[in-house]
């Protein structure tokens, strides 16, 4: 397939492996154990019905991105008064959401091959541009951590310009700052609704990246324009 003028990347998932969430959820939790006689278990599960509550809402969902840090202490104040334990001490809570980040942030991890895919392309003079959600303390801390911005013509955190995907003024802010029409981008991400169906919403190509193999899911209703499991199979 020929390159296109520019492709748009994702950073979370589709240049980044952010490892398991549960695996960290569950650690903290194990570490939590008998705070107040709450179980590790029951916990545990009390977090993943918060954690699944806060996300599933739209408003809830940007306003945590753009605030990790309160997002995470929300969901353990939730799952702690779910258990009726209610007194815990706000300092404990604050350490948990604070253990969970450190684990969070030791997991992160390019994918394999990952950078040497967006070497790659911008030696083939293709315009590079990154897109992503989330604050702009976060996001920068991950792209410097990797040395991400020299691959990139224009880095572009929604923290930083107050608007996100999948609004279509944060795909068009990009194609301004590359100077190439939609029709001649390609959008690469791992989320269906923000990536995928958000540029379709302003004529990008969208391809879904699928780096964990879990193949498309059928109940999103968005069908993305092509599907790879890594960044190199965008190579020519």
């Amino acid at each position: 397939m020929t390159l296109p003028k520019a492709i748009i990347v994702d950073l979370d998932d589709t240049i980044l492996d952010s490892g398991d969430p549960g695996v960290a959820w569950l650690a903290v939790c194990r570490e939590a154990a008998d705070l107040q006689g709450v179980t590790a278990e029951g916990l545990f599960a009390a977090v993943i019905s918060a954690r699944d509550w806060f996300w599933a809402s739209n408003r809830r969902a940007r306003e945590g991105r753009l605030d990790l840090d309160e997002a995470r202490l929300t969901i353990f104040r939730r799952a702690f008064s779910a258990l009726g334990a209610k007194d815990v001490a706000a300092h404990a809570i604050h350490a948990m959401a604070t253990r969970y980040t450190t684990l969070r942030d030791q997991a992160v991890t390019p994918f394999p091959g990952a950078l040497q895919a967006l070497a790659r392309l911008r030696s083939t003079g293709v315009k590079l541009a990154l897109l992503t959600n989330g604050s702009a303390e976060k996001q920068r801390e991950k792209i410097a951590r990797f040395d991400l911005e020299r691959f990139f013509d224009h880095v572009q955190v929604e923290g930083e310009l107050g608007i996100g995907k999948p609004d279509p003024r944060a795909f068009e802010s990009v194609l301004g700052a590359l100077g190439v029409a939609s029709a001649d981008a390609w959008m690469v991400g791992d989320n269906l609704l923000s990536d995928i169906e958000g540029a379709q919403r302003v004529g990008v190509h969208a391809i879904w990246i699928d780096a964990h193999g879990n193949g498309l899911p059928t109940d999103e209703g968005v069908m993305p324009d092509r599907v790879i499991s890594s960044l190199s199979e965008l190579l020519p």
